[in-house]
């Protein structure tokens, strides 16, 4: 449990002293001077705000921590105030402050019911407010523990789909890999070790709850190898800085799908470069040429809504799939990453 005071507390503990002089009606049904009106501040500041204000903190610590109910919480802060205000702290400022000849023991009874009210009516206005601050923040987090499991669902379901090896894909490939045995034995097996990585990397780690940068890199390394001339190199796709990728959660079933049809082309060369700041990962995808028309015919096919459904799913609003065509098309990929 944690008490904790605020910056503004002194300017609310003057607030509560001089709100319990007027509403009990000391300076309007009195004639005082300045001086007196100086002294009767003092005293309703530390006999009431003060105290109040402490106790509430206490009264707050108390009923975050589930240690108390709110209601007798905050009734007792009412009542203990207005008690130790009147019968503790008064009479030890009776040799600092003085006291009125006036004053009698009977209007100490007649001080604390006034009083009570009138606490008991601003600590009720106060116990509302928080509780309806507690509520609303508690919600908060019932909404946020809602759309973390939904996020994990989604991934999950992704993880599953992407799982699934496309059968046209599986099947084309082992065909071609069929016919090069005959003619190029080597580049056979290569291509067949380039499929099996890309079959390794498509499934996911048997505790894997989403999928990893370092995973979506992998599997689409081996995809660009298994699309090339010689089956080992990624000849048109250039992976910038990512030779060792980082272990970032990332959505599967995204950046697979997004290269494949711009690979599948045939003709342009792209670049694929990281880049992050505090808390942002980006990717880079830069079509670096040669022919523009049909670059921006394969880059528009990419079903872009989809993907970006998708990575939202998983990363939330603050995640974005765009298309930027400059000289040549530029897709940026951004999602939110542990600092």
């Amino acid at each position: 449990m944690a008490l904790t005071f605020r910056a503004g507390d002194a300017g609310w503990m003057m607030l509560v002293g001089a709100a319990t002089l007027v509403a009990n009606g000391t300076p309007l049904s009195n004639t005082m001077s300045a001086g007196e009106a100086l002294n009767a501040l003092a005293y309703n500041v530390i006999q009431f705000g003060i105290p109040a204000v402490l106790l509430l903190r206490l009264a707050d610590a108390l009923v975050d921590a589930g240690r108390l109910p709110s209601l007798p919480a905050y009734m007792a802060v009412v009542g203990l105030t207005v008690v130790g205000g009147i019968w503790l702290i008064a009479p030890q400022l009776y040799p600092l402050l003085g006291k009125a000849d006036w004053w009698r023991w009977e209007d100490n009874f007649v001080l604390a019911g006034t009083t009570l009210i009138w606490h008991g009516l601003g600590v009720a206005v106060y116990a509302q407010l928080r509780f309806s601050r507690r509520a609303q923040a508690h919600l908060a987090r019932l909404q946020d523990a809602a759309a973390q499991r939904e996020r994990q669902l989604a991934a999950t379901q992704l993880l599953a789909l992407q799982a699934r090896m496309d059968p046209a894909l599986l099947s084309e490939r082992l065909a071609a890999i069929d016919d090069e045995l005959l003619n190029e034995p080597l580049r056979a097996q290569a291509r067949l070790a380039a499929l099996i990585e890309l079959l390794r990397a498509l499934q996911p780690h048997v505790e894997a709850e989403v999928s990893t940068l370092a995973r979506e890199i992998a599997a689409l390394r081996a995809y660009a190898q298994l699309v090339s001339a010689d089956a080992q190199h990624t000849e048109r796709l250039h992976l910038a800085g990512l030779a060792d990728p980082p272990d970032w959660p990332l959505a599967p079933m995204v950046l697979l799908p997004l290269v494949r049809p711009l690979l599948d082309e045939g003709t342009t060369l792209w670049s694929l470069s990281l880049h992050g700041g505090a808390g942002v990962a980006e990717l880079r995808l830069r079509a670096l040429g040669p022919d523009l028309t049909r670059t921006l015919q394969a880059a528009k096919a990419v079903p872009l809504a989809e993907l970006a459904r998708r990575l939202h799913a998983v990363h939330g609003q603050s995640a974005a799939m765009v298309l930027l065509v400059e000289d040549m098309p530029l897709f940026k990929l951004t999602w939110p990453v542990p600092t």
